[in-house]
């Protein structure tokens, strides 16, 4: 029975130890307060660069997939540099793993540029963004991927210009050639 006792107790021990001691939802809103945070850093692209973990992979409408430091900046380094650039953005939800080692945010988002002619232009979409746990407990994004909600505008159309036909310059007729 002792013998018994002992296992059981033994058994108990390794279970408790195995348990999750995260606290979910205090990282939900960690998560949730990084991305507000994040979301403040657009105009200074070290920054807002710094929250990327290093192997981060961007996915940016109507470009190639970004993946690492060097990539994800020459990505946002051309889109910031648009002009008219503002962006902005707001976190909807927050989740976590029962582990406490990953999680994601998903909001909405707006985006201002020039179009050719030099006036604003507004974009609005949605957004998912992973996070990944670093070894020293700090949060970075480890995927990133948003898209607009409507299809962008076509160009405005230019009016054909019409050619006038040539006029001679003589006053006779051409002549009829035959056949």
């Amino acid at each position: 029975m002792r013998r018994s006792l002992w296992f059981l107790l033994l058994l108990a021990g390794f279970a408790s130890a195995c348990g999750s001691s995260t606290n979910v939802q205090q990282e939900r809103i960690k998560l949730l307060a990084l991305d507000g945070e994040w979301s403040q850093t657009t105009k200074d692209l070290e920054k807002f660069l710094s929250y990327y973990a290093p192997e981060a992979s961007v996915y940016p409408q109507g470009m190639p997939i970004a993946t690492g430091s060097g990539a994800i900046r020459d990505a946002f380094t051309k889109i910031t540099s648009m002009p008219g650039f503002l962006l902005r953005w707001s976190a909807a939800k927050a989740d976590v793993s029962a582990s406490g080692d990953l999680g994601y945010t998903s909001g909405f988002y707006q985006m201002t540029v020039n179009n050719a002619a030099g006036a604003p232009m507004t974009e609005k979409g949605k957004y998912v963004t992973v996070w990944k746990k670093q070894p020293g407990g700090e949060w970075k994004v480890i995927e990133d991927i948003f898209n607009a909600d409507a299809v962008p505008p076509p160009p405005t159309p230019v009016a054909p210009v019409r050619a006038r036909p040539a006029r001679s310059t003589s006053k006779r007729p051409m002549p009829r050639t035959r056949r």
